[in-house]
């Protein structure tokens, strides 16, 4: 080999020796940047920067580990949107990527343990963590060479998994922490995992928060900690301190979009819709390109019952991805909530023929009931409804859809013995007495209908139209009582009556019905008339009523036919 050969070499073997750790502090920094995505629920963003990390150093384990923790990540942060199944799968396969590149990083092995304390299987779970354990440096392995902090980072992530599993093996997790503590005393990473094991394995509030706060005196730029103290506040339903931690972790980290969720969490529940939304919306935009915080946006916006920005958002997320069927209940949701029904029916009828039959709730079908009622198909309502019951038999008020579908149907019996299931549950609403009792009157079992209307009157004095309808009831009984048509003995009577006084600041409204209250009143006034022609007050009574009916309506057919009843009767009352 030549000297210029000799000194070429020379020179590239100090370019590789200083430029190694460059390197690998900037991987070591990029990881960083990664793991924080993450954490910030910036899902898909971390996902890119995991790829190209070990696309660049692919015999990297540590890249692995926290890329397939990315996915369960993201399954923790919307588990009714996300299937743990799916994304528990795709950890899984990064982890065994991770130990095949890299046999001899516990990382992995610590992360396949987790996935199976998730899974309650305890047997692979201590399996894996016997392994992850038995590639650490020890009296036993002498061989191994690993930091201490990297060793303390193992311990704190075996951890993690018992308390992300919710493992209540308190004396088995606490172990791992002091022997963490030993190697690496100073990382913020082992408090906050104990302030999670002290409220969420030990329900120890004052324990948690004092290792949150030592969390956030190592890394006061961090704002895992607040977010957590936060949190705890939120699950103590001390909202003001809350909202002033939540606060506090937006001003370490305006990028940090838990926060903001959070925020818009508590705002709502604190009826300031429009900072709740403002909040939201930055979430939104923190983690754009991210579906699943779309999604929860949707939520909150259906909860504050804003259906016009729901509906815009779900169009907005099916244009990136229209494979979730869950994306045509809520579209059928916020159309019906929104009154647009002809439109919910289309999604909830998409959603139903497309869902697996396990997936459909009982709210779906009471939602599809409620759709077809108001697109004028009763008797598929009616079925809609009753499958929703049956899913769900505590929703007693699905009972009364159900027989008012059948009511609307003139399916009176169906719906008499429906009313009466809700009744013998003692679930039933003065409504449900109420249209009821008319079941009965159209039913022409006046009897039961009367005795119906009197509990609905015993419960509201004040319905007129419960009124209205014991005084149609009364004078159906009038005919079943006597023998003669036209011998009345004026049961309703009284109800008219009442009805009159309780209308009367609104005759408009209520003519037609005012109508035919002095047409009862007044044949039955001129039938008692008829009968005893010494009776003048009643013949007055007569007139009084027919005049009353021929101001509201003197073209009416009834009035133009006692027309001359009523100038004869005139004429008597003068003589």
């Amino acid at each position: 080999m030549t000297m210029i050969r000799l000194v070429k070499l020379f020179c590239v073997l100090l370019v590789l020796m200083f430029a190694l750790p460059v390197l690998n502090e900037t991987c070591a920094q990029d990881l960083k940047s990664a793991i924080k995505l993450t954490k910030s629920e910036q899902f898909g963003a971390a996902r890119t920067m995991f790829k190209n990390l070990i696309q660049q150093s692919p015999a990297n384990g540590d890249l692995y580990f926290y890329y397939g923790k990315n996915f369960l990540e993201k399954y923790y942060s919307d588990t009714i949107t996300h299937s743990f199944d799916e994304l528990a799968d795709s950890a899984k396969i990064v982890y065994e990527m991770g130990i095949r590149q890299d046999p001899a990083n516990p990382l992995n092995y610590v992360g396949l343990g987790e996935l199976a304390m998730i899974n309650k299987d305890m047997t692979a779970a201590q399996s894996y963590y016997g392994k992850a354990s038995s590639l650490l440096p020890s009296k036993a392995n002498k061989s191994i060479v690993m930091t201490p902090e990297k060793q303390a980072n193992v311990l704190i992530q075996m951890a993690e998994g018992y308390v992300t599993a919710l493992v209540r093996d308190t004396a088995q997790v606490l172990s791992l922490l002091r022997n963490a503590e030993k190697l690496d005393g100073k990382n913020p990473e082992l408090y906050i995992t104990k302030g999670d094991v002290y409220i969420l394995l030990l329900n120890d509030g004052s324990k948690a928060i004092s290792n949150y706060n030592i969390a956030q005196e190592l890394d006061p730029k961090s704002p895992m900690a607040k977010l957590r103290v936060g949190q705890l506040w939120m699950r103590a339903r001390n909202y003001n301190d809350a909202l002033i931690f939540y606060k506090d972790v937006v001003k370490i980290d305006s990028t940090f979009a838990p926060a903001y969720r959070e925020l818009g969490y508590l705002l709502t529940r604190a009826n300031r819709n429009q900072e709740a939304q403002q909040n939201y919306k930055k979430f939104l935009a923190l983690s754009a390109g991210n579906t699943s915080a779309r999604k929860q946006y949707v939520n909150i916006l259906m909860e504050l019952r804003n259906y016009v920005e729901a509906i815009y958002q779900l169009n907005e997320i099916m244009k990136v991805d229209s494979s979730d069927n869950d994306l045509n209940r809520a579209l059928a949701y916020c159309y019906s909530e929104f009154q647009l029904y002809d439109k919910g029916l289309y999604y909830i009828q998409k959603f139903t023929r497309n869902a697996k039959p396990e997936k459909i709730r009982a709210l779906d079908y009471s939602y599809y009931g409620k759709l077809l009622g108001k697109n004028k198909q009763d008797s598929l309502a009616s079925l809609m409804y009753l499958k929703a019951f049956n899913l769900d038999t505590s929703k007693t008020d699905l009972l009364s859809e159900i027989a008012t579908s059948y009511y609307r149907q003139k399916k009176y019996k169906n719906a008499i013995e429906v009313f009466e299931k809700k009744i013998a549950l003692g679930k039933a609403s003065p409504q449900d007495f109420f249209t009821l009792g008319k079941a009965y009157y159209v039913d022409l079992q006046y009897k039961k209908a009367d005795s119906i209307l009197n509990i609905v009157l015993t419960m509201q004095p004040e319905n007129v139209q419960a009124i209205l309808q014991r005084a149609r009831t009364k004078s159906k009984l009038d005919s079943v009582d006597t023998q003669k048509g036209t011998n009345f003995t004026g049961y309703g009577i009284p109800y008219y009556e009442l009805y009159l006084s309780k209308t009367q600041s609104d005759s408009v409204k209520f003519m037609k019905e005012r109508f035919e209250a002095f047409d009862y009143m007044a044949f039955f006034y001129f039938s008692q008339y008829s009968l005893n022609l010494k009776s003048l007050e009643d013949a007055e009574k007569a007139l009084k009523y027919w005049t009353m009916m021929s101001a509201l309506n003197p073209n009416d057919e009834k009035v133009l036919r006692v027309k001359p009843i009523l100038e004869r009767l005139r004429i008597t009352l003068k003589q």
